[in-house]
């Protein structure tokens, strides 16, 4: 067996790409930005059996018929709406995705969001900033509100939000949620699935943190919002289309919705018009819930490990998305 190539739509931490070089691949890393052109991507992966992206790298058909030698898509991260898993499964291209690494991550990005808001941190921040101390105390309009003894609700229970769960009641919060598939929460955390509209009516803080998919799309929506427990804080770091942004704006406006912490957006990166970007109350940052160095690191050993099982011994990868063509049985996701 010749040298096999893997080629990187994105640059990573160096370990990933060290391990593999001492497995004699050829490694190929576009470091010019966030997405390569089409053009360099499609002349790269020619000759390669391995590729590697991001969840906002798009993998469809066009790009795929750029290979007949292309075995294996690994995602760096968790998120798979872009890659076109039905076409890649005809193909016999097995696609997989790493999310383990990140999972606590971006746990602790949800409750430092949380915090952020019940503790109004970004406008005391400013209001320092501004020179407004000087006049005297701070104003009764920065006075926070306390975690300890406040529901949240889970939405989505996964690596994520099990984690994101076991952080709030490690801080004296009661926990509660909602899953499309009950994982048992309850006896390995100590938590209480409910319904899904119930979690919005009883939570302080809601957590969404489930994937985006077609039967999540805009899940979070109009009529969802607006049962939610009046003075309720809202945390997204799942997808921003898991959630219906217009509906959101109006709960926030209206004072449904208290406050929101926001990592994910429908638009990214997010239009300085919009609406979110002027609000007071809302806590946002650009997509950062899983970019730690800890996340980094991990995320790139375990796809560069993948990649060296799967091209070189054979052996399918934990975590397939498409489970007939990685050589595995299990239902698609």
């Amino acid at each position: 067996m010749g040298s096999l190539k893997v080629v990187y739509a994105v640059k990573v931490h160096r370990k990933g790409l060290e391990l593999l070089r001492e497995k004699g691949f050829e490694v190929v890393v576009y470091s010019k930005g966030r997405v390569p052109p089409f053009e360099w991507l499609c002349k790269e992966i020619r000759d390669a059996q391995g590729l590697v992206i991001t969840p906002i790298h798009r993998v469809n058909s066009e790009l795929l018929r750029c290979s007949d030698k292309l075995r294996i898509v690994v995602i760096h991260g968790s998120g798979y709406e872009n890659v076109d898993l039905d076409t890649c499964e005809e193909r016999g291209v097995c696609v997989a995705n790493e999310p383990d690494a990140i999972a606590e991550s971006v746990a602790e990005h949800a409750l430092a969001l949380a915090l952020a808001v019940l503790r109004n941190v970004a406008r005391g921040d400013r209001y320092v900033r501004s020179g407004a101390w000087r006049e005297g105390p701070a104003p009764r309009s920065l006075i926070g509100t306390s975690l300890k003894g406040k529901t949240v609700g889970i939405v989505g229970a996964g690596r994520v939000g099990s984690a994101a769960a076991r952080l709030f009641k490690a801080l004296g919060s009661r926990v509660v949620y909602w899953s499309r598939r009950k994982p048992e929460l309850e006896h390995g955390v100590g938590v209480e699935y409910v319904g899904l509209e119930k979690l919005f009516e009883e939570s302080d803080i809601v957590v969404v943190a489930v994937a985006h998919t077609p039967e999540t799309h805009h899940m979070i929506s109009r009529s969802l919002l607006f049962r939610a427990k009046r003075g309720a804080v809202l945390v997204n770091v799942s997808r921003g289309a898991v959630i219906d942004t217009n509906a959101l704006v109006d709960a926030l406006r209206e004072g449904v919705i208290a406050g929101a912490g926001l990592d994910v957006f429908e638009e990214e990166p997010l239009p300085p018009t919009s609406p979110l970007a002027s609000m007071e109350n809302v806590v946002l940052t650009p997509h950062i819930a899983g970019y730690t160095w800890e996340a980094m690191e991990g995320t790139s050993v375990a796809v560069a490990q993948t990649l060296i099982r799967y091209l070189v011994q054979g052996v399918p990868p934990l975590n397939p998305l498409t489970p007939r063509s990685c050589g595995v049985r299990g239902e698609r996701v």
